[in-house]
């Protein structure tokens, strides 16, 4: 779980982490879901980190805690190039 915008004087971590905590167990979470990983993050600044008391820079943190987590794709590196791409909105004045 990646809780962002951290640095601002208004966030309120402990008490996402428990709604985001509450949220799971209200949709019936194993306990080895309920053992999930928090990164804590401003995104504009450019930093993720592990704990708070953590020097903040860069997402290193981040990065590392997905290549824990996520399994590695299931890859025929033999086999013919494919690609996905998924759009999920667009702008009119940015386009897609």
């Amino acid at each position: 779980m990646v809780i962002n915008k951290v640095d601002r004087p208004s966030s309120r971590v402990e008490e996402v982490e428990s709604e985001i905590f509450d949220l799971f167990c209200n949709l019936d979470a194993s306990d080895d879901q309920l053992e999930y990983p928090t990164i804590y993050a401003a995104a504009k600044e450019g930093w993720a980190v592990k704990a708070l008391d953590r020097p903040r820079e860069g997402v290193h943190d981040l990065l590392e805690c997905v290549r824990e987590h996520v399994p590695s794709p299931d890859v025929d590196i033999e086999g013919d190039f494919k690609m996905l791409i998924t759009q999920t909105e667009s702008n009119q004045y940015f386009g897609r």
